[in-house]
């Protein structure tokens, strides 16, 4: 097939030279043979970032451009995109969608973001989600969703024959109850090291710290709404306990590690953590929902002990302590991370089952197939 692929790099750009959504979905479609043309939405992150409407509407025409001319030199049979509102003109959309072209457009995170993608899905023929209850919010929207879980690239998310000299890690960024369950287990004894963005608040100077305390404080007293101060006051208490916990536990709290850091500290690890937690809009004031990450695929695919919450969903995937060792609680959590480091054959065998499982059944090559045949297209 012909494929006109629109989608970013990274998943994450505060993690230098990020290629995550690069290896997951695009070479997957090269690895099955498939031609693609792929089109960088770089300028419509930035337009989206900046709400830049002149920069949005030049993002988009240069799309709708190269899509025609390709086109035009060979029909395509796919138009895959990630794209969020304020990227791109859902006009450019619709016309492409008038060429005959199936349309898909795919998102994550739908479970506490999907204001991203309220508006703009309805235009695609097909809306992909990764969190399996968003369905839905798209039909409540008018759109056609399809169930598309997440899935790793064992080409480059993989096991690694190095010494297990971590204990426990968790690699991603501090937010929502991510830092209550690692001071909990540092508290309690469990040498846990985590990296990524935000684990660091407590490195400020003193001056530095003072400072974003004082911002903190001036925007609870001029915020006018409830809703507003909540907010402001939960970020304030958020700030205030990460600080401390790095001031606590400096040794085991890190910066940010690169895609390849990642994926060996699986390898290096007894124990890697998931956390499925997540407040609606990222706002710390808000109730605690939960949805599952790219790293339930992700380590189990590089070979981890993987840990983290349960969830029916993921139970779908994988057995829960038979692949992966679940938890529903930080007490659990804690007996478990114990019982799993002072029993090294127990955590192999789970090691392995869960290694197994990713690669015969959770990878985007299968993911692809699988929604070829939802949408009616020859592979």
């Amino acid at each position: 097939m012909r494929i006109f692929q629109v989608i970013d790099a990274t998943a994450n750009p505060s993690v230098r030279g990020n290629q995550t959504w690069f290896r997951c979905l695009y070479e997957p479609l090269l690895e099955m043979g498939h031609e693609v043309v792929l089109f960088s939405l770089e300028r419509g992150r930035i337009a989206f970032h900046r709400r830049d409407s002149r920069l949005r509407e030049q993002f988009s025409q240069e799309m709708l451009d190269t899509f025609h001319r390709e086109h035009k030199k060979k029909h395509f049979d796919l138009f895959f995109a990630y794209l969020i509102e304020g990227m791109v003109e859902p006009a450019v959309i619709d016309r492409i969608r008038k060429t005959g072209v199936p349309t898909c457009n795919f998102s994550c995170n739908n479970t506490h973001q999907f204001y991203l993608v309220q508006n703009l899905s309805r235009h695609f023929d097909f809306s992909l989600h990764s969190e399996k209850p968003a369905r839905e919010k798209f039909l409540a929207v008018g759109a056609k969703p399809i169930w598309w879980p997440m899935a790793s690239n064992p080409k480059y998310f993989k096991p690694y024959n190095v010494a297990r000299t971590v204990p426990v890690s968790f690699v991603g960024a501090n937010y929502a109850l991510r830092g209550r369950h690692i001071g909990h287990l540092l508290h309690h004894g469990i040498d846990v090291h985590a990296y990524g963005p935000g684990w660091r608040w407590g490195a400020q100077t003193p001056f530095g710290s003072f400072a974003k305390r004082i911002v903190f404080m001036a925007r609870v007293l001029a915020a006018r709404e409830a809703r507003s101060q909540a907010s402001t006051t939960a970020r304030l208490a958020e700030h205030s306990f990460n600080r401390l916990l790095y001031q606590q536990f400096p040794d085991n709290l890190h910066g940010v590690a690169s895609d390849d850091d990642m994926i060996q500290l699986y390898s290096r690890s007894q124990i890697s953590l998931g956390f499925l937690e997540v407040h609606e809009n990222n706002d710390p004031s808000s109730p605690v929902s939960r949805h599952l990450h790219l790293r339930d695929f992700e380590a189990p695919m590089s070979g981890a002990l993987y840990c983290t919450g349960y969830m029916d969903e993921l139970a779908e995937f994988f057995v829960p302590d038979r692949e992966v060792i679940t938890y529903r609680n930080e007490d659990e959590l804690l007996g478990k991370v114990k019982y799993y480091l002072a029993h090294p054959d127990d955590a192999e065998r789970i090691r392995q089952a869960g290694y197994q499982r990713a690669l015969a059944e959770h990878t985007y090559h299968a993911r692809y197939a699988a929604l070829f045949r939802a949408i009616g297209l020859q592979q």
